[in-house]
């Protein structure tokens, strides 16, 4: 299982750097699963670090965009936000934590000079809710993208 951030979506979140959210700050992940992969299409701001995604915010974005929520995002998430999205609703959906200072990482995914091996960003990681005998976040690697042809 991985994740694939497509280009559009990556743009979405490096655009979101330029607003400095603060820590908590969260928002939904709109996209779609294909066999083991989750594909992000859409970040979207969804609540500030007060207003915790339970079950009715989740309702309201799949009215939206029916059964295109696969995920959340969030810059440093507290406590508080992490016993929010352990819990049935958000089985298994993403979670996408910003780990570094007070911003989304510059970028998700950097590649190594020399090589093809993508690996997280350190201000970046993802995760899959998960459930055995409790709800966990379960580390889940991000996808490397296809190499896109070259248009003359």
């Amino acid at each position: 299982m991985d994740v694939l951030i497509v280009p559009e979506a990556r743009r979405e979140i490096e655009a979101l750097q330029a607003l400095r959210p603060a820590a908590g700050t969260w928002g939904v992940l709109v996209g779609h699963r294909r066999g083991p992969r989750y594909f992000v299409e859409k970040v979207v701001t969804a609540g500030p670090p007060e207003r915790l995604p339970d079950e009715r915010v989740l309702e309201e974005f799949d009215r939206i965009w029916p059964g295109g929520i696969i995920g959340l995002a969030v810059i440093k998430p507290g406590a508080a936000f992490k016993r929010a999205v352990l819990a049935p609703a958000w089985y298994g959906k993403i979670v996408l934590q910003s780990t570094g200072p007070e911003r989304w990482g510059r970028v998700y995914l950097s590649q190594h000079r020399g090589s093809r091996k993508i690996e997280a960003s350190p201000f970046f990681r993802a995760a899959l809710v998960s459930f055995e005998r409790r709800f966990f976040l379960d580390p889940v690697p991000f996808a490397e993208a296809a190499k896109e042809e070259a248009r003359e």
